[in-house]
């Protein structure tokens, strides 16, 4: 599976921003995590948001570092079958509580139930939520390679395929969730409270109990991955455009311990900007994954994208991104940044790419160099660190 800087002939610096940009994007959804989990705490116990987030970024502290990342890949696992199942419960339990789906879509807005929601949110902002979220999906992936792995090509794209159709069928189940709790109740002051507040309403004690706890699986599963990605990227990324070098052996795992620290602490005063999950996750994709998207999508079909393409590529999109962001009436007329935000990525990446000399080397080639640049790290940082007071020779 290949990245941006093998579509640019390995240039070191499109490999670094790239580096940059994926370790914020970690970071981004981490913070989502937390804001997320902080919603249904806050909900539960009525304490103080911001009090919530600190309970949840420290949950996620003691959980990875104590577990350790083989902890995680087993409660991952346990935790996907419990968010599924109590997810699915609290959409059944939801419509039979309201009296089946006829009273479900005679309970909503019409304009709500117009493709894409038209006629609710106006065209362009429509779409632009479509965008935004096909931009986050499809981009997504550049940097969970990074801790995910697979016996050859063909079971990664299998892998893909299996994961897009449970996605597209668990999509399905917010969305149900969602218009029940304006039926049950359309003057609920915060939308960011329909799960919870569905689970208490329509569900039994217990129940209810087990799927607010699926909800919070559901944060724990995908932050702890997202922990992992980011504590990666920091030593395998970050660690070697500072050092020059992978981290000694000995060293690693006080190092990852550090780094999870820092992620997590990074994303916590991320989570702390924002309140709404919605429009935060819309403009941290704009932001920092739009262009990764189009890097992506230029340097795969089209052979004379270069390196100099990629750096205007990945620059611009997050510009016009905090430029949309900035300006109040822009906002308000795209609905979020990411439609501006792909088409100046795509723009500036072919304007600067015609302009500047072809790349001449083959994405096959540039996977070559990066994989021996790569090993040539890792040998030098399993390489045990001079011991105090030792000389070293040639």
């Amino acid at each position: 599976m290949r990245s941006c800087p093998t579509y640019v002939g390995a240039n070191r610096l499109v490999k670094n921003l790239v580096g940059v940009l994926i370790f914020v994007a970690c970071i981004g959804w981490l913070g989502a995590h937390i804001l997320g989990g902080s919603l249904y705490l806050s909900w539960a116990t009525g304490i103080d948001m911001t009090v919530a987030k600190l309970f949840i970024a420290l949950a996620f502290t003691i959980y990875v570092v104590i577990g350790g990342y083989t902890a995680v890949v087993w409660t991952d696992t346990i935790q996907a079958v419990v968010l599924f199942f109590g997810f699915i419960l609290m959409a059944l339990g939801a419509v039979h509580y309201i009296g089946g789906w006829n009273n479900l879509y005679q309970g909503l807005d019409p304009a709500v139930l117009t493709p894409f929601a038209v006629d609710k949110l106006g065209a362009l902002p429509a779409l632009s939520l479509a965008v935004v979220v096909g931009v986050g999906v499809l981009a997504t992936p550049s940097f969970r390679q990074r801790i995910y792995s697979g016996k050859d090509v063909a079971t990664v794209r299998r892998s893909f395929v299996i994961s897009g159709v449970l996605y597209l069928f668990f999509a399905a189940l917010p969305a149900i969730i969602g218009m029940a709790a304006h039926v049950i109740d359309p003057g609920l002051d915060n939308n960011n409270f329909a799960f919870p507040f569905v689970a208490a309403t329509v569900l039994p004690a217990g129940l209810a109990l087990v799927v607010l706890i699926a909800g919070l699986s559901a944060t724990m599963s995908s932050a702890s991955s997202d922990a992992i990605a980011g504590v990666s990227i920091m030593l395998r990324d970050l660690y070697i455009l500072v050092t020059g070098r992978m981290p000694t052996e000995e060293k690693t795992i006080a190092y990852s311990r550090i780094a999870l620290i820092t992620v997590i602490g990074l994303a916590l005063a991320f989570a702390l900007t924002s309140n709404d999950i919605i429009t935060y996750i819309t403009r941290m994709i704009s932001t920092v994954m739009s262009g990764m998207f189009v890097c992506a999508l230029l340097g795969r079909y089209w052979q004379r994208y270069n390196w100099q393409g990629a750096i205007a590529t990945l620059v611009g999109a997050s510009v016009a991104s905090f430029a949309v962001i900035l300006n109040a009436d822009w906002n308000a007329y795209w609905g979020n940044p990411c439609i501006p935000s792909v088409l100046v990525a795509a723009l500036s990446g072919t304007v600067i790419s015609l302009l500047t000399p072809a790349n001449k080397v083959s994405p096959e080639e540039a996977l070559r160099l990066l994989t021996e640049e790569r090993e040539q790290m890792e040998t030098a940082g399993l390489r045990p660190a001079p011991k105090s007071g030792a000389t070293k020779t040639a």
